[in-house]
């Protein structure tokens, strides 16, 4: 089997996979409605409650699902790819951290958060984008430049400080916004509406397409960085812009979906162990792998119990856990 057919074959059973998930996902919650009534709200029939529950929430939240997915996928193998280190991930990098530590401190000092909803994301963002360029303020060295183990070593430390800042700045959250906070940094995918996925689209839109526009580049870092210099690559400075992409991929998604971590992390191994190294195919199976995690995520989540929402990001966790730990082992 060449690896176009394998490549096709996996693309095929996950999108399958993925259609079934949303499926069951339409159909699950307190009110339940059975795939022939879904069925019939498609062709325009159906009551005015079914049609709001499934087109004004439940859709869109399956829809931001596979975007922020297939977002973080794409993020984590950048990040992977140019750092050349397999345990790379944006929960690793304090992208998480500071998008959380943004939001808290909207949540805490905005008194009126329902007139500045659309707000939120775009504090997350900045809060990302800084802690990202502190991370490589302090990984940066001028004789080698921006190495992986420091910048891993920098998130690291950096997301425990922004850890307990976290954990003082409760003092000040009332027990409704303490709440949401939780849920947030949990991974809860809230911003379940379609104006959440307008201000998603175009960042997406404009950062895969460029990823994807640099697969050439991110192949040459699989050899080293003196075989790439030697082929006239400009390591620093495509280090440099692809990090950025990913970042903003990673931290307008993370401010979407709450802390989701380990999509991140565990895809693009997947990707790699399935397909090979080669970014033409690995990187669009990392992506429909990392939809289709978290979506099967969320759908657990709400089959688990449909009064109360379990964050897909515990749920990713206890996957991402076990499986950080094996690379951590088999990591030389």
């Amino acid at each position: 089997m060449t690896k176009r057919i394998k490549l096709t074959t996996w693309l095929l059973v996950l999108v399958i996979l993925m259609v079934i998930s949303a499926v069951i996902n339409l159909n699950t919650g307190e009110m339940s409605i059975k795939p022939s009534e879904i069925w019939n709200l498609l062709m325009g029939q159906g009551t005015y409650t079914q049609s709001m529950i499934i087109f004004d929430f439940r859709m869109p939240r399956i829809a931001i699902t596979v975007l922020v997915g297939f977002a973080l996928a794409i993020a984590g193998n950048v990040l992977q790819s140019t750092t050349q280190n397999p345990m790379a991930d944006t929960s690793f990098l304090g992208i998480n951290s500071g998008a959380g530590i943004a939001v808290m401190l909207f949540i805490a000092l905005v008194k009126n958060q329902n007139a500045n909803l659309f707000l939120l994301p775009t504090m997350a963002l900045i809060g990302a984008l800084m802690s990202t360029i502190i991370v490589f303020a302090f990984s940066y060295k001028k004789e080698t430049g921006i190495t992986s183990n420091r910048m891993l070593l920098t998130g690291v430390a950096l997301s425990g400080l922004y850890s307990s800042i976290m954990v003082l700045l409760t003092i000040k959250l009332s027990p409704q916004n303490y709440q949401f906070v939780m849920n947030w940094l949990a991974g809860s995918i809230w911003g379940t509406s379609w104006e959440f996925i307008l201000m998603l689209l175009p960042w997406f839109v404009i950062c895969t397409i460029f990823i994807f526009s640099k697969m050439r580049i991110l192949d040459t870092f699989n050899l080293g960085d003196e075989v790439a210099q030697s082929l006239g690559v400009d390591l620093k400075k495509e280090r440099i812009i692809l990090i950025a992409a990913a970042v903003i991929l990673a931290g307008v998604s993370v401010s979407i979906s709450g802390g989701i971590g380990f999509i991140g992390l565990i895809t693009p191994n997947l990707a790699r162990r399935v397909i090979g190294f080669k970014h033409s195919h690995q990187l669009i199976l990392s992506g429909i792998l990392g939809s289709f995690l978290l979506l099967l995520a969320d759908t657990i989540g709400k089959l688990i119990s449909t009064t109360t929402e379990i964050p897909v990001g515990v749920l990713v966790a206890i996957i991402g856990a076990p499986y950080f730990v094996y690379i951590l082992v088999k990591s030389k």
